[in-house]
This record gives structure tokens, C-alpha cells and sequence, in this order.
């Protein structure tokens, strides 16, 4: 990999002194590196899992539009967040494809830090304000401009197609393990396909939206202030509800998606409350009140979707997401599911922050 490292970095046209690569962990699916150079600036170089993104042009063609968009709206109102900065090629392009392989590379924003656990309502609530002015400032974007990369990425009842394909074709011994899992997600089928009917049935706008609206995808300040919205690679067409209910999932629970003991996961109401606090105040201006009213559902709704792919997975043998143990997939659909059942828990209580940050 660092031999091809060593020609992307000439592509992209890259110091080739470089001192340092380091591969960066945070991504399920792209192989990504920080490389510093000898004058101590930094790229990131990432790689497209062309298995996931069948389009990479495309891909990238959306992440450079928004990228462009987003700093021209930035620029125009002075806003203290910053943009990705991508590199071109000697052929005045914003992609290299070497080997079936796709690369792009990004500027490093400097003196910016990713966090993983939201340890403080600060975090929430930058955070919330953040992927809030992410969905105001794309709102001018036509969404003719931006491909569908990922068709039905949030779709429950296609993902729950792709849950019954698995279980047919599973082993007994991975079905066994996840009996009781399996049951879960059968039971609240029905329940959350509702935002896909309402949607079909053109009930909310279609707004540009990121898809992974997670915390790690975001950048602070030294000070924990928002920065920056990053790893765009999934900037598609969509509803808000699921960048909002992505954003509750990583954010405003007590444990990460990995954390093995369930008793440590539920949804933290105090951190939920800054993070819906920090979104009202950038969205409540341009949301519908229907977009509003199902907030509280899409953070059901995509909670169940990422245990169900996860669950998915387990059964297609790992074949999807990175995995660090043999049982890791399943350990993440455990979680996630007991981070819904939470949230069912604790619905009513949920529904009234929400109304009260929005009024």
C-alpha cells in the first residue's frame, strides 16, 4: 500500500519528501491515510471501497460541489466553519483511478479535532448547530445536481429485504446466535417503515442531507466550538430526519457502537436536549412542521436500520463492514438495538424536548 501510496501523493501532486503516513481507523468501509510533508502540511488520501460505491466519479463529483458551495456560503456571511479543501491532478481532476481503485485527496484542516464520545452538552450542542447549518446551507443546492450514489441507503423496508436474503442463506450456527436479535428486528419492522411510506408518498422535502451525520464527522476547535463537516462520500438526496436521528444515535448515547455491555447503552436525554437545542437553532426557520413533528421517529427509524445492517452482516458473514473480532457485527447489532429499545423507553420524554427546542 505505501508504494501506491507513493504514486498517489505524485498524482495529486503531493511533496514526495513526505515524513510521515499514518492510516486513520475511524471509517467501517474507505481506506484513508494523513500524510505530512517536510513543510508540515497535511493530506488526507483516501481511497473509495469501489465494492461499496459503484459510481467513485460521482462520489467525489458530489463531495466537490458541496465542498465548493459550502465555502462560497461561508465566505458571503463571514460563518466561523471551514470546508474541505480537495486536491486536483496534473490532469485537472479530482480523481485518480489506479489498479480498479479510486483516490481523492483533501487539504487537512489544521488545529481541528475529532472526537469520538460527546463527554459534555458543549459537544451536543455544537454539534446539533452544525449538521443544522449543514442542511440550511445545501438547501439552495438543486437536488438534480447531486447523484444518488447509494439508492435506498436509508430505506427500511429495502434493508429489511436484504436482512430476509441473508437469513435465508445463513448457517444455522449464525442464526442460532442471533435468535433473539432476529425476532427483535421482525417485530418492529412495520413500525419503521413509516417514514418510508410517508416519503413515497412525498409528505417531506427532499433536502440535500450527508447520510453519516455521526460524531466523528465532524471537526472542533481547540476550544470544542464546530468547525467543520467532513467525509462527504455519502452527500445524497434524502430527508432530514436521518442525518438528525444519525446524529442522536452516535451522539447521544452512553456508550459507543461498539461497547459490548449492554447494560452501559441507553440514550443520554441530557445530551439529546443540547444536540436538538443546536439543530433548532440553525433549522427551525426552514423545516416544515411535519419535518418537526417526525424528528423523534427518524432517530427510531435509523437506529433500526443500522442494527439491522449490522445484524445483516453478521448473517452474509462479514462480508460489508470492517471487523476486528468474529463476533463484532453481532456485538453492534446488540447494541444498537438495545440503544432503540431506550429510545422507545423514553419516547414521550423524547417527543417533548424536541417540541419544546422547536417552539
Amino acid at each position: 500500500m505505501i508504494g501506491n501510496l507513493d504514486y498517489i501523493r505524485e498524482i495529486f501532486g503531493i511533496d514526495n519528501s513526505s515524513i510521515q503516513i499514518e492510516t486513520l481507523q475511524s471509517g467501517h468501509i474507505n481506506d484513508t491515510f494523513l500524510v505530512t510533508d517536510k513543510k508540515d502540511d497535511k493530506f488526507i488520501v483516501q481511497k473509495l471501497n469501489s465494492a461499496v460505491f459503484k459510481n467513485a466519479e460521482a462520489v467525489i463529483a458530489n463531495k466537490v460541489l458541496v465542498s465548493a458551495h459550502l465555502q462560497a456560503n461561508y465566505k458571503k456571511t463571514n460563518s466561523p466553519y471551514q470546508a474541505v479543501t480537495y486536491l486536483k491532478t496534473a490532469q485537472d481532476q479530482y480523481v485518480f483511478k489506479h489498479e480498479n481503485a479510486f483516490w481523492n485527496v483533501m487539504r487537512f484542516i489544521p488545529n481541528a479535532l475529532t472526537i469520538e464520545i460527546a463527554e459534555s452538552s458543549k459537544l451536543a450542542f455544537e454539534a446539533g448547530k452544525l449538521y443544522g447549518d449543514f442542511i440550511v446551507n445545501t438547501e439552495t443546492i438543486s437536488s438534480e445536481a447531486i447523484t444518488e450514489t447509494l439508492k435506498d441507503f436509508h430505506s427500511v423496508p429495502w434493508r429489511f429485504s436484504q436482512f430476509e436474503t441473508a437469513l435465508k442463506q445463513a448457517n444455522f450456527n449464525r442464526k442460532e446466535q442471533t435468535a433473539d436479535w432476529i425476532l427483535f428486528a421482525k417485530n418492529h419492522q412495520l413500525a419503521m417503515c413509516k417514514l418510508a411510506t410517508l416519503q413515497t408518498a412525498n409528505h417531506f422535502p427532499t433536502r440535500i442531507t450527508h447520510n453519516d451525520a455521526k460524531l466523528s464527522n465532524i471537526l472542533f476547535d481547540e476550544n470544542h466550538n464546530g468547525l467543520a463537516v467532513i467525509d462527504l462520500d455519502t452527500v445524497m438526496p434524502g430527508l432530514v430526519h436521518y442525518d438528525f436521528g444519525d446524529s442522536v444515535r452516535s451522539i447521544c448515547a452512553t456508550a459507543t457502537e461498539d461497547e459490548i455491555d449492554l447494560n452501559k447503552i441507553e440514550i443520554n436525554l441530557e445530551l439529546y436536549a443540547a444536540y436538538c437545542e443546536g439543530f433548532a437553532v440553525k433549522t427551525k426557520a426552514i423545516l416544515t412542521s411535519q419535518e418537526i413533528a417526525y424528528l423523534p421517529l427518524g432517530i427510531q427509524t435509523i437506529i433500526y436500520i443500522m442494527g439491522l445492517r449490522f445484524l445483516t452482516d453478521f448473517l452474509n458473514n462479514d462480508t460489508y463492514y470492517k471487523t476486528a473480532y468474529p463476533t463484532h457485527n453481532l456485538d453492534r447489532a446488540a447494541n444498537q438495538f438495545t440503544l432503540l429499545q431506550s429510545v422507545f423507553d423514553n419516547l414521550d420524554a423524547i417527543k417533548k424536548i424536541t417540541k419544546t427546542q422547536f417552539t
